[in-house]
């Protein structure tokens, strides 16, 4: 489709992502994201690391089959620029020096295995982008698959960012295999909070009257909870610990897992909630608020800034 049925021009984010690649095609009118594609498939490439550290072949072929697929997306739209980042899972994978060449001939554009800092960053890009002006000091949180990002800044300028190696998935690949019980809940609340102990001191606050949780693992357990008017007003611990009970003590997770055939989803939603509580009451939020952004708008929002007003963000705050 021709860039011109839009009135700004059209920007690519491929996300290769611990549990899924995504693909967004979207503009920047008027300070606000506007998408004209996306596109979602979860490849799983976190738990397609085995115990020697490297991806498994049929998690490979999965992953390129899924890069030909956006590949020819990509061509089907008339894009200024295109930028692939992928995340913690190509960060740790031992053989992913060996994998990225494959991958970049599947995708036809290079694919840049984001650092910790530099995703954290672009995340807080894409929230900030997605809130009101201002030069509030913002709280970020972004628990992803892989890893868990915290990020403090004001406006668009990035002051911190923290990186946890830890996300959704390997906490619910360690807890969580032999099912989600409040045991094995309450084991990944401890060992949460005790990665999470000292994250306050570090940020420079505790106490946060409110945040903002960038990832779909946040998105999704706000889903859960079944509770709209919550997304607006943000969640606090009660709110989180009254999800819990739900899910883990009455046995919601287990029933997501029997309804929709996958125990590996349910899993790692637990494992999502159990880092979510931790950091909710380590950094003392009063409330965490949902935003519909994160790494792939902070990409377009850089993108649009380095060619159509030839800035990036990291020096236009």
């Amino acid at each position: 489709m021709p860039s011109s049925v839009h009135s700004a021009p059209l920007f690519a984010a491929v996300e290769l992502g611990s549990d899924s690649f995504r693909l967004h095609v979207a503009g920047w009118e008027r300070g606000a994201l506007v998408v004209a594609a996306s596109l979602n498939e979860p490849i799983r490439l976190g738990a397609g690391i085995g115990a020697d550290g490297c991806l498994d072949a049929a998690t490979m072929r999965h992953a390129l089959a899924c890069l030909r697929t956006f590949r020819l997306a990509l061509a089907q739209w008339e894009v200024r620029a295109v930028r692939v980042v992928a995340t913690a899972a190509l960060r740790v994978a031992c053989n992913a020096p060996a994998f990225l060449p494959a991958a970049q001939g599947a995708i036809g554009h290079p694919v840049e295995v984001l650092g910790a800092e530099e995703e954290g960053r672009l995340v807080y890009l894409g929230v900030a982008g997605a809130l009101p002006a201002g030069l509030e000091r913002r709280l970020v949180l972004d628990v992803g698959s892989g890893s868990t990002e915290i990020v403090v800044g004001h406006g668009d300028e990035v002051e911190l960012v923290q990186s946890f190696g830890v996300g959704a998935l390997r906490q619910g690949l360690t807890f969580f295999r032999d099912g989600i019980s409040p045991a094995a809940f309450e084991a990944a609340l401890a060992s949460s909070r005790s990665r999470f102990a000292d994250a306050g001191v570090l940020a420079g606050a505790l106490g946060w009257r409110r945040a903002y949780g960038a990832s779909g693992t946040v998105r999704a357990l706000f889903e859960l909870s079944g509770a709209d008017a919550a997304s607006a007003r943000g969640a606090g611990a009660a709110d989180l610990r009254a999800l819990r009970h739900a899910l883990v003590e009455e046995g919601g997770f287990m029933q997501i897992a029997a309804l929709s055939n996958q125990p590996a989803r349910a899993a790692q939603m637990a494992g999502g909630l159990a880092l979510l509580l931790a950091l909710v009451e380590e950094l003392g939020i009063d409330a965490l608020v949902p935003v519909q952004a994160g790494l792939r708008a902070g990409v377009i929002r850089e993108l649009y800034r380095r060619t159509v007003e030839e800035r990036p963000l990291r020096e236009s705050a």
